[in-house]
């Protein structure tokens, strides 16, 4: 039975990115981030991706980095984001399967285990978990009751935690989210996340482009409240009238877009946008997050 139990080894280490609970806790735009970060350093950087709702069964190359190789309904919307972003992509049912293929194809150095944390089939070098600092795991319950996938001890098999999500919070919420860390006793950081461009899927534009328009807001996320709450904020700050939010659901397909409504502009996510092939008058938010230098340090460390 321990063999049947026992997790296969890639010859490369492995990071994975993954949390304790279903819905969107930025773990996508960390793997882009990590994974940017460790290519600048220097590294082969490969993510391993399962592929969420793709069309295909196979292994498949999604990008080496330079080239993209497949359509976003064959590789699935977040592996193709990422792979948008320069980064190498493979996806498999297997990451096993799909390390190898990687090796086969390109120079890895690291492979990055996008949604990891419960693949217990595949050995990990370092476990990073992701926090939604708005609905934190250690106030959260198991399914179906609450979000959680794992019991919150859990946390326990975590190297570093990653906490997302904090500028919906006031400071005395966020001073709470940090005492409550502090007693975990696991080397934690708090993201810095920022909004300041908005892209067309080719070109960016600051923020700004949006002043005195009257905008729609969609999207087919885990969490569209949480978006919706976001661009409400932004639209007060810079100056724009949101006229309408439409809510699909999450990994939502776009074969069939209509709206009832006609502002100036649409507004969506990137993870949204990617799937809309009549890109009419509709742009994504450009999110971005930052960490401190100190998190790139410590997974080198343990890397070594």
């Amino acid at each position: 039975m321990s063999n049947i139990l026992k997790p296969k080894k890639l010859p490369r280490p492995v990071i994975s990115i993954g949390n304790l609970s279903v819905g969107g806790t930025g773990k996508t735009p960390l793997t882009i981030y990590t994974a940017k970060k460790l290519i600048q350093t220097g590294f082969n950087v490969c993510v391993l991706s399962r592929g969420y709702k793709r069309k295909s069964d196979e292994t498949l190359i999604v990008s080496d980095g330079n080239d993209i190789y497949v359509d976003w309904s064959y590789s699935g919307d977040e592996p193709y984001l990422i792979a948008k972003n320069g980064i190498p992509v493979v996806v498999s049912k297997s990451r096993y399967e799909g390390g190898i293929k990687a090796l086969e194809f390109m120079e890895v150095d690291i492979f990055i285990l996008d949604d990891g944390f419960q693949h217990f089939q595949l050995y990990r070098d370092i476990d990073i978990v992701t926090v939604d600092a708005t609905k934190p795991f250690w106030n959260d319950r198991l399914l179906p009751e609450g979000r959680l996938r794992e019991p919150r001890m859990f946390y326990k098999y975590a190297d570093v935690i990653v906490v997302n999500k904090l500028f919906s919070l006031k400071k005395q919420e966020i001073k709470k989210v940090v005492d409550r860390l502090k007693k975990l006793d696991k080397p934690f950081f708090l993201s810095s996340e920022s909004v300041e461009t908005v892209t067309d899927g080719y070109t960016e534009y600051p923020i700004e482009f949006l002043k005195g328009k009257k905008v729609g807001v969609f999207s087919g996320l885990a969490n569209n409240q949480q978006f919706f709450n976001t661009v409400k904020d932004l639209s007060e700050r810079f100056n724009f009238q949101v006229i309408e939010f439409v809510s699909f659901p999450d990994h939502y397909n776009y074969t069939d877009l209509k709206f009832n409504k006609t502002p100036d502009l649409w507004l969506t996510t990137e993870k949204d946008l990617i799937k809309i092939k009549e890109n009419t008058n509709i742009f994504a938010l450009k999110y971005t997050l930052d960490l401190d230098p100190e998190y790139l340090n410590i997974l080198i460390e343990r890397l070594k």
